[in-house]
């Protein structure tokens, strides 16, 4: 019995260092974040809040006005890695889960097959101060797939 039990302790603690040793890897998104479009530019600012967890408020400015149009807390769980988005004009403002499903070569992939859409978000870095975003339905090689380019302001 005390083998079975330190065997199922063992897994635990190897799943929960591989969720921590993942989520690290999240901290790269620290900090201010700009894409150009054709109508202005877009920002996600990220905060570090504690070790499990990061906040981002995504806006864009306008005239001089500061638009806040999503928040997002990426949150490392006993379970999980989650996404949880806020977007002010979609899902009567309540919060929207995703799971992280995979995490390679610098890409974190978060899902939510349930969800309208997206289903499916991914980060990429690219560099320390180049990161590639997108949103798509959930289905590989999509035409109903958003991307965005960012780069690290601050």
């Amino acid at each position: 019995m005390l083998l079975v039990t330190l065997i199922v302790l063992s897994a635990f603690v190897q799943k929960e260092n591989n969720g921590n040793k993942t989520f690290k890897q999240l901290y790269k998104l620290e900090g201010t974040w700009k894409m150009k479009t054709k109508n202005g530019a877009v920002y996600e600012e990220w905060k570090m809040m504690d070790k499990n967890y990061l906040q981002s408020r995504g806006y864009f400015i306008k005239a001089k006005d500061t638009i806040i149009n999503e928040r997002v807390a990426l949150q490392n769980k006993a379970d999980g890695i989650y996404y949880t988005s806020t977007v002010e004009e979609q899902n009567n403002k309540q919060p929207v889960a995703f799971k992280m499903s995979a995490a390679k070569n610098n890409m974190f992939v978060f899902e939510n097959a349930e969800h309208d859409f997206p289903k499916r978000i991914a980060y990429e870095f690219i560099n320390n101060d180049s990161l590639y975003a997108w949103i798509d339905d959930g289905i590989d090689g999509s035409k109903n797939r958003q991307n965005f380019y960012y780069s690290r302001i601050k």
